[in-house]
């Protein structure tokens, strides 16, 4: 293996280990709040217009205030290949609960700041720092209101 390839893996094992993370909190966030979440797993390759991938965990929230309809809460860590450097960001939030009520359609909650760096090591250290906060944000769902299964 070159160093390009050893590189290459070398994100891939970062990425896979997130997204093992984002499901192990999401399965510990959906056992203590089971009757108000649907949790979605996974990551994506979205399509964009630069190169990014997206790995996290997603909550159908039931009930609640949008008269019916479900809100998305989501945790996720993106990096975007942007003017040859990796740009490493996160976030845990949901959607707004009054559509046209916010400035933005997107309530955050917690907002990790984009980084961009050069090197691939930098990149892989972002990735599993923010995918640990995020992570370690055991109160999420509680700070949406959703209520704890008894």
């Amino acid at each position: 293996m070159d160093a390009a390839a050893a590189g290459a893996a070398g994100l891939m094992v970062a990425l896979t280990a997130a997204v093992r993370e984002f499901q192990a909190y999401g399965y510990e966030q959906f056992r203590t709040h089971q009757s108000g979440v649907l949790p979605r797993y996974g990551g994506l390759l979205t399509p964009a217009t630069h190169p990014v991938a997206v790995v996290g965990v997603s909550f159908d929230l039931l009930g609640g205030p949008r008269h019916g309809e479900r809100r998305e809460a989501r945790t996720s860590v993106s990096v975007t290949l942007l003017d040859g450097k990796f740009v490493v960001a996160g976030e845990a939030g949901a959607d707004a609960l009054r559509p046209g009520d916010a400035d933005e359609p997107w309530q955050y909650l917690r907002e990790l700041p984009e980084v961009a760096v050069q090197d691939l090591d930098g990149c892989v250290a972002l990735i599993r720092d923010y995918t640990a906060r995020l992570c370690g944000y055991t109160a999420f769902l509680d700070d949406l209101g959703v209520p704890r299964t008894s």
